[in-house]
């Protein structure tokens, strides 16, 4: 599988990683020079790139992918415009991260099929280790 993984922050770049090690091509995008230059060698490609730009996510091979995934988690408008961008150039599959349930009632209303908020899923999984270790 081929993924676009747009934020590579600590959610993004560890997804990006962890797919990586399944043996998938990942393409990583971040406008943060940083945080490309710490995953670079760990993924197929990475580029530094302002991905609320439609005419910048143009110069990417998006018909090659598979999926991309929206890991923007910082800015619900950043990540909005993006998801957006992505549609209007013709990308099927677009998944999102969530930052609350305002953003996840917008991406929804966008036809956004997969949206995950991974603190409450992380929140979850915890408790349940808290339960089971008791």
């Amino acid at each position: 599988m081929k993924c676009l993984i747009i934020g590579l922050g600590t959610f993004g770049s560890t997804l990006a990683t962890d797919l990586t090690n399944k043996g998938h091509e990942v393409m990583g995008v971040d406008h943060v020079e940083q945080r490309v230059e710490d995953i670079k060698d760990n993924i197929a490609v990475a580029y530094i790139m302002d991905a609320t730009e439609r005419v910048a996510l143009k110069q990417l091979p998006l018909s090659e992918m598979d999926c991309a995934i929206v890991c923007i988690g910082q800015s619900m408008d950043n990540s909005l415009r993006t998801v957006a961008a992505l549609k209007e150039l013709g990308v099927e599959k677009v998944y999102a991260r969530a930052i609350d349930a305002t953003h996840q009632s917008i991406l929804q209303a966008m036809q956004i099929k997969e949206i995950f908020i991974p603190e409450e899923y992380a929140a979850r999984i915890f408790a349940q280790k808290l339960v089971e270790n008791e």
